[in-house]
């Protein structure tokens, strides 16, 4: 399933102990209402408290093959909250998971930068009072492209011992008062993107220059990094497969769909 959802109601996409509110909870609850059931939904990103989706990818197992699959996506949004929606559904191999068997993702980040707060687009975007310098950012983000060790990037959450991740585009582009950053990569260590915006509002605001970049990777030190950017302006849009890993054989007559 493709999945978007607006966070800013949620404690994040893991179910969680103690009855907090979760999109992976909801999503649970509706398909397993659906296929008659319990089910557990894989999520391919943990997105965290308030962090919002366009394109996450999920799925879940069923021995209820008796639904079309677009009678399935019709009835589970018809028990899901108005601020989740599943966008799309279809079969994949047995061997699929949403999260390992993803080969990349792309993250979205919205700032809007003015003196008033957009009450409108309240906790959709991250607001910024003052001037932002976005063809300065927009220098040092091309400094995060390629392969790198982005410990610095990560919070002391992160409990990985391989940190080194692929960043294959990091851009910006504004529209009026609006600033978005693209990160897209092969994988991404905990609130790595959160603070990446964070480390290119400090270049952008002036605090440090572009090169700033060069000398976080060299430090290996999360002191010369930036914050945490908040939730709000975070928006997981795409998860990228392999298109082989999508396809569903068919043993009988050797087929694909």
């Amino acid at each position: 399933m493709v999945v978007a959802y607006n966070g800013a109601a949620y404690h994040g996409w893991q179910r969680q102990a103690g009855g907090l509110d979760t999109v992976q909870q909801r999503l649970e609850e509706a398909c397993a209402r659906v296929v008659r059931h319990p089910v557990t939904v894989l999520g391919a990103g943990r997105t965290d408290a308030g962090v919002h989706a366009t394109g996450q990818v999920a799925n879940f197992y069923t021995h209820n093959r008796g639904i079309p699959l677009s009678a399935v996506r019709r009835a589970t949004n018809s028990r899901l909250p108005a601020d989740i929606a599943v966008q799309s559904a279809c079969e994949v191999p047995e061997n699929f998971h949403a999260s390992r068997s993803a080969i990349g993702k792309t993250y979205r980040y919205r700032i809007f930068t003015a003196p008033i707060r957009p009450v409108s687009m309240a906790r959709q975007v991250c607001h910024y009072w003052m001037p932002l310098d976005d063809s300065e950012m927009s220098v040092a983000a091309d400094r995060l492209v390629g392969k790198h060790d982005f410990r610095p990037f990560a919070t002391s959450a992160e409990t990985r011992p391989n940190t080194v991740r692929t960043v294959f585009r990091c851009d910006l582009a504004r529209n009026q008062r609006e600033i978005t950053i693209t990160v897209q990569g092969d994988g991404f260590l905990y609130n790595m993107v959160r603070n990446i915006v964070g480390t290119l509002i400090e270049v952008g605001r002036g605090r440090w220059q572009a090169s700033q970049i060069d000398k976080i990777f060299a430090s290996g030190s999360r002191q010369d990094a930036g914050p945490t950017a908040r939730p709000d302006g975070l928006s997981l849009v795409c998860v990228h497969y392999r298109r082989q890993d999508l396809v569903v054989h068919s043993q009988e007559e050797g087929s694909e769909t």
